[in-house]
């Protein structure tokens, strides 16, 4: 596949901030490695992140699109 893709990533804080990114590459495997870098920060302060990869005519890719939400545990 060629062409450009577009990683969108969006992700909240537990302060209530919300970040969103929109960034281009020019391959698939940087795109890809981009989407899973997203999720690395899970358990370090984020408490939900959305991301996706397109391409440039912004269709999602199969496989590309998810998400991580922290559940909260109810207090004892």
């Amino acid at each position: 596949m060629e062409g450009r893709y577009y990683v969108f990533k969006i992700v909240l804080n537990s302060q209530g901030t919300e970040t969103r990114d929109l960034t281009p590459y020019d391959d698939i495997n940087t795109a890809e490695r981009k989407y899973h870098e997203a999720f690395n920060t899970i358990g370090g302060g984020p408490t939900f992140i959305s991301c996706c990869v397109m391409d440039r005519y912004m269709n999602q890719l199969p496989g590309y699109n998810g998400y991580w939400k922290l559940e909260e545990t109810p207090e004892a």
